[in-house]
C-alpha cells in the first residue's frame, strides 16, 4: 500500500514541487501508514501533532514554533532567501540536509537540547560565520558543515566520540577548532580544505585518522599527534604548503610509518606532555 497524504490544507498556496511532496511521503508514514499533515499559519508542513516540521517555503526569515521537536530531512532544502531561523528550545533533531545551499543563511543558534545534527545539514551555508554547538549535541553527521566558506570559528562539543567524513570539508575560512577529550576517531577528510587553519591539537584518546584528514590545510603549521593515535590514513596533510613540525611522542616513530614515509624532515619527537 502506498502511502498517502490524508490531509494538506491548501496545498497550491505552499507551491510545492511534487518531488518536495515525495520527499515529505518518503519520511512520513512507516509499513505503508498513511501521513497526516498540515499546513501551519506560517506556511510550513507539520505532522498533525505538531512535533515535526516536514517543509518551509522559500522566505527570509522564519521562526520554527515551539513544541516542534524534529526538523525533518531537507525541511529548508535550497530556501536561496532565508536569511534568518529562530529553534525553539524543544527542538532536539536537526536532520539531513535541512539547510543545504540556504546561500545567504547567516544567523543560526543551536538550541541546548539539541541532539543531532545530521548529514548534509548545512552543506553549502556559505553566509554562516560562527556557529556553536552545545554540549547536548551528541551526533554530528558526515559534511554536516562542508563548504561553509564564511565559517571563522565551531566548537566541538564534549561527548562527540566520531568526528565524521567531510565534517568540515573546505570551510576555508575557519581558524579556530579545538577537539574535545572525548574524540576517539577522525574520519577521512574531515578538515580537508581548511585552508586557514594554523594549528591543530588531537587529544589523547583519539585512535586513528582517516584519509586526507587535513589534506590541503594550506595554513597549518604545526600538528600534535598524541601516543593513542594507531593508524594515519594517506595523504593526511597532503598540500599542507606551510607545515613546520609533525610533534609524536617520543620513540613513535616506528609507529608511524606513514609519516616517516611522506613527511620524514617534518617529524619532531616530543615527551608525551598532553
Amino acid at each position: 500500500m502506498e502511502k498517502q497524504i490524508e490531509k494538506v490544507i491548501n496545498k497550491e498556496a505552499v507551491n510545492l514541487s511534487d518531488a518536495n511532496m515525495y520527499d515529505v511521503l518518503a519520511q512520513g508514514g512507516k509499513n505503508g501508514e498513511s501521513l497526516t499533515i498540515y499546513m501551519g499559519e506560517d506556511g510550513g508542513l507539520y505532522s498533525d501533532n505538531s512535533q515535526k516540521l516536514w517543509r518551509v517555503v522559500d522566505r527570509k526569515k522564519f521562526n520554527v514554533p515551539d513544541g516542534v521537536d524534529v526538523i525533518c530531512d531537507r525541511a529548508f532544502f535550497k530556501c536561496h532567501s532565508l536569511r534568518h531561523i529562530s529553534l525553539p528550545k524543544s527542538l532536539r533533531v536537526i536532520g539531513n540536509e535541512v539547510f543545504w545551499q540556504c546561500y545567504k543563511l547567516h544567523s543560526v543558534k543551536l538550541p541546548q537540547n539539541l541532539e543531532v545534527i545530521g548529514g548534509y545539514a548545512f552543506n553549502n551555508c556559505i553566509s554562516i560565520e560562527t556557529i556553536h554547538i552545545p554540549s547536548s549535541v551528541t551526533e554530528i553527521g558526515e559534511s554536516a558543515f562542508t563548504f561553509c566558506r564564511g565559517l571563522t570559528r565551531a566548537n566541538i562539543p564534549d561527548g562527540i566520540t566520531v568526528i565524521r567524513d567531510f565534517t568540515f570539508y573546505w570551510c576555508i575560512s575557519l581558524t579556530d577548532i579545538s577537539i574535545p577529550k572525548s574524540v576517539r576517531k577522525i574520519e577521512k577528510y574531515a578538515f580537508s580544505g581548511c585552508q586557514s587553519l594554523k594549528s591543530i591539537c588531537i587529544p589523547n584518546r583519539v585512535r586513528s585518522l582517516g584519509d586526507g584528514v587535513f589534506k590541503f590545510c594550506e595554513s597549518l603549521e604545526s600538528v600534535y599527534i598524541p601516543n593513542s593515535v594507531r593508524s594515519i590514513g594517506k595523504e593526511a596533510f597532503f598540500g599542507c604548503k606551510s607545515l613546520e613540525r609533525i610533534e609524536i611522542p617520543k620513540g613513535s616513530l616506528n609507529k608511524f610509518t606513514v609519516l616517516l614515509y611522506e613527511y620524514k624532515d617534518k617529524l619532531v619527537e616530543k615527551n608525551n606532555k598532553r
